[in-house]
């Protein structure tokens, strides 16, 4: 859970950098981004099972979580079209 706290305020989308104020707005907008942190750390959660592992520092905590490790994997995928990645993270919008 704390985690996804993170992910929504400070280590991924920002969510409180936006002041919006509408109420409508506000729900559409968290919506969005609670499919967004879904779809990442799912993405995380198999990149790390399939491909590679996440690093385990020397405390037992891993070097980044799930969902950032699935947010950067995205994020290569979208900004870098042409650089094929291991895992085709379109898949996981489709539930196919």
């Amino acid at each position: 859970m704390e985690t996804a706290f993170r992910a929504l305020k400070s280590s991924g989308f920002n969510i409180e950098d936006t002041h919006l104020t509408d109420l409508g707005r506000v729900e559409k907008l968290f919506s969005i981004v609670t499919l967004a942190f879904a779809w990442a750390y799912v993405v995380g959660v198999f990149a790390n099972e399939n491909s590679g592992t996440i690093k385990i520092l020397k405390h037992g905590k891993r070097a980044k979580s799930l969902f950032k490790y699935g947010l950067e994997l995205i994020a290569t995928a979208l900004f870098n079209p042409m650089n094929k990645t291991e895992i085709d993270v379109f898949k996981f919008l489709s539930c196919t």
